[in-house]
């Protein structure tokens, strides 16, 4: 039997933190909600004790619960083929995805399952708070909203904030997606396509999780490989333009914003280690999208410029 809501956790070398993630999911669900549910759990081949801590759970704190689950092992293959490997075992109705150094909080299952009762959305997003060891840190994601939809889909690109993880999604809108394997930056190639697949989309304007950013985050330890996948992102959304006649803005944009942090980033690594390495792969980033797609974001200085504007005007006010 269908679930309506299917948790998909994918794992890996995260024996320090993968309790608490999975503990959070039966801390923030009623035990009458229990049926509705159904955990999928990916190890993608970790080498520290993830796999011990997953099953302990399994054997001592799920079986307390009649909740359904599955349990995959599987080689290493990186996050975007663990998330696949759970949509390919989850039944649910609709997908939640848990990262295993995160958790759930203020009762975020039974709120999700509310709304999908009352409402039945396509895309139900949520409110996030930066945990850092100990210590909340409350950071909106999102402005309060609840769609007459077309409006607000613009604000999604603008806001350009696609983390799969503060969003409950049905699972139609995976029917010709998945998370590109491979590629860093995973959530921001495949997001934004679910947003132009769907027709409703609900605002819960709660903190429902809690992430961790840890010293060894995508955005703390970025590179060439980074960038280069960035690039690939703004590429992906350049050579799908036709097949989105409806929402060229939205496309655009999508381009124009991932473009900006590949130029922002690339200066404050240049910045700091004084390679000129990355102020050259920018130049050849504009080269190949001229030659292949005949467009060029150049170097955003007006947009840096007023950043900057900003920041100073702020500083002195507050003197």
């Amino acid at each position: 039997m269908n679930k309506t809501l299917s948790i998909i956790v994918p794992c890996y070398n995260v024996a320090a933190y993968v309790q608490a993630a999975l503990q959070s999911i039966l801390d923030n669900v009623s035990p009458e909600h229990d049926s509705c549910l159904e955990i999928v759990i990916v190890n993608d081949g970790a080498s520290d004790q993830t796999p011990e801590i997953i099953e302990q759970f399994i054997q001592n704190q799920l079986a307390q619960r009649p909740i359904a689950h599955h349990y995959i092992q599987q080689k290493n293959a990186g996050l975007s083929a663990a998330r696949n490997t759970g949509m390919a075992h989850a039944s649910g109705e609709y997908w939640l995805f848990l990262d295993s150094d995160d958790f759930f909080d203020n009762q975020a299952l039974d709120k999700i399952l509310a709304v999908i009762d009352q409402h039945a959305p396509d895309i139900i997003e949520f409110d996030a708070t930066k945990w850092t060891e100990g210590e909340y840190a409350i950071q909106s994601l999102y402005q309060p909203y609840f769609l007459p939809q077309q409006t607000h889909r613009l604000d999604a690109f603008k806001a350009n904030l696609w983390y799969v993880w503060s969003r409950c999604y049905h699972r139609k809108l995976f029917e010709n997606q998945q998370f590109e394997v491979g590629k860093l930056f995973e959530d921001m190639m495949t997001i934004p396509y679910l947003y132009l697949a769907a027709n409703q989309i609900f605002r819960l304007p709660e903190s429902l999780l809690a992430y961790r950013q840890r010293p060894a985050s995508i955005l703390a330890t970025l590179s060439h490989r980074h960038l280069d996948d960035l690039f690939w992102g703004v590429q992906k959304a350049m050579s799908l333009e036709k097949q989105y006649p409806d929402f060229q803005e939205e496309i655009q944009l999508l381009q124009y914003k991932n473009w900006r942090m590949i130029v922002a980033e690339s200066i404050k690594i240049f910045l700091r280690t004084r390679d000129v390495s990355y102020l050259r792969a920018v130049q050849n980033k504009r080269a190949q999208m001229r030659q292949t797609h005949g467009r060029d974001y150049g170097w955003q200085i007006a947009y840096f410029t007023q950043v900057l504007l900003k920041k100073y005007l702020h500083k002195k006010d507050t003197k």
